[in-house]
């Protein structure tokens, strides 16, 4: 897996419930629907929600993003992070460049470096999320209703997958990812077909420790801009 910093877009993840397993608090008579037909129904139209990732590695938390980003257009947005290597971060994702500065609490933030742009992408191909979600029925998930926080009965697929699937559906992703086995995956569609979230789970690269990441997507409005920071 290759080791790289990253914008909330990020981070592959929690993904407890595999193809075939049930989960706990389904909504009450809510039936599966056709989640293929839902997802080739879902808006093409660009869109922005507020996104926000937590990653772990055994079982504490190293990674916090949270921000707006936009969706069925190039990849960009405005985050606030903390890391456990780096502290917080202003970081700032362009179609062409990622921009990050120091952002300690109470004080004003520091100079602006700039990085190309797929250093914003982690192993959650955000790029893609509907083929992301495709790929899973492909491997054999079947559509669970459950209740989603904030979003209310929502269609859960769930399957287990290898970086080498992920390559026709985001190939940075699927690369940032290398070395890793198995990853557990979890992807949530609300009624519209588009995706609420996205957890993944898998052991890190030569029996390294449990890594665990949840991406969140609420509050779905028209696309913002997003443009280079001023320099400071």
């Amino acid at each position: 897996m290759r080791t790289r910093r990253t914008v909330a877009i990020a981070s592959a993840a929690l993904g407890l419930l595999l193809s075939g397993c049930g989960a706990s608090g389904g909504a009450k008579g809510a039936a599966p629907r056709d989640v293929v037909k839902l997802l080739s129904g879902a808006s093409k139209e660009p869109y922005s929600a507020r996104l926000r990732t937590v990653s772990s590695e055994a079982g504490a938390r190293v990674y916090l993003s949270q921000g707006r980003a936009n969706f069925n257009a190039p990849l960009t947005g405005r985050f606030d992070e903390e890391t456990k290597a780096y502290g917080g971060e202003e970081v700032v994702v362009t179609d062409a460049r990622v921009y990050r500065r120091p952002a300690p609490r109470g004080r004003a933030g520091g100079p602006w470096e700039s990085f190309d742009a797929s250093t914003a992408e982690g192993g959650i191909p955000l790029k893609n999320l509907r083929g992301y979600a495709q790929l899973l029925v492909d491997h054999g998930a079947r559509p669970v209703v459950a209740d989603e926080e904030g979003v209310g009965p929502v269609q859960l697929l769930a399957a287990r997958i290898r970086p080498v699937d992920l390559k026709p559906v985001d190939a940075v992703a699927a690369g940032n990812l290398d070395g890793v086995g198995v990853i557990d995956t979890e992807v949530r569609l609300d009624d519209q077909g588009r995706v609420v979230r996205v957890e993944q789970k898998f052991v890190g690269p030569r029996g390294g420790a449990t890594i665990q990441s949840t991406v969140t997507l609420r509050d779905f409005e028209p696309p913002v801009k997003v443009s280079a920071p001023e320099a400071s």
